[in-house]
């Protein structure tokens, strides 16, 4: 949120002082802007989330890979997520959390980027979602709180608390059937 706040007042100043003079210039150079962010987000991304997705069996000697087979497992999972749910992901955080303009969405997904990558560089895994969200409010902030749909907010906000939960009770759930498959028990 703090990185789109920094990020939108000088890329914004620089922006409106050439906006005027070659509008048709100034889109194309928005378009590349775009392409460039969204790549260095997908690359910020795969460096973090790829870790999340399967850095917890690297080493744990029920399947030792390796890295590199790792890493393929978890960007053809990654891919699977991008296939099925993304599209109604990027709806709700791009269209109905803030409204969000051309260069809007570019300062969002360049400090999204930014946020991830840095911690990537210090190995820390970090929620992209809550990443491009912190992004996106930082946008609300800059156009005024009233941008920001609460609903949609308070939304977000319960799924990333449900998420654990549901999870860890998941995963009791399946330990406890597959120990009593496996032992017997």
């Amino acid at each position: 949120m703090i990185i789109s706040v920094l990020l939108y007042y000088p890329i914004g100043w620089l922006w409106n002082k050439f906006a005027h003079r070659r509008v048709l210039m100034m889109d194309n150079i928005l378009k590349f802007s775009m392409i460039a962010a969204g790549s260095y987000g997908a690359y910020a991304l795969g460096a973090n989330n790829v870790a999340n997705v399967t850095g917890v069996f690297a080493g744990t000697g029920v399947a030792d890979f390796g890295p590199r087979v790792w890493a393929f497992i978890g960007a053809v999972s990654i891919c699977f997520g991008v296939i099925t749910y993304s599209r109604r992901v990027m709806m709700t955080v791009g269209e109905n959390l803030v409204p969000l303009d051309p260069f809007t969405a570019f300062i969002a997904v360049l400090s999204e980027a930014v946020t991830v990558h840095i911690y990537a560089i210090v190995g820390v895994p970090v929620s992209t979602s809550q990443a491009i969200v912190g992004a996106v409010l930082g946008i609300g902030i800059v156009k005024g709180m009233k941008a920001v749909n609460n609903r949609v907010l308070l939304g977000i906000c319960l799924g990333w608390l449900s998420t654990p939960l549901v999870s860890a009770a998941m995963a009791m759930i399946l330990y406890k059937v597959l120990f009593k498959i496996i032992f017997k028990a």
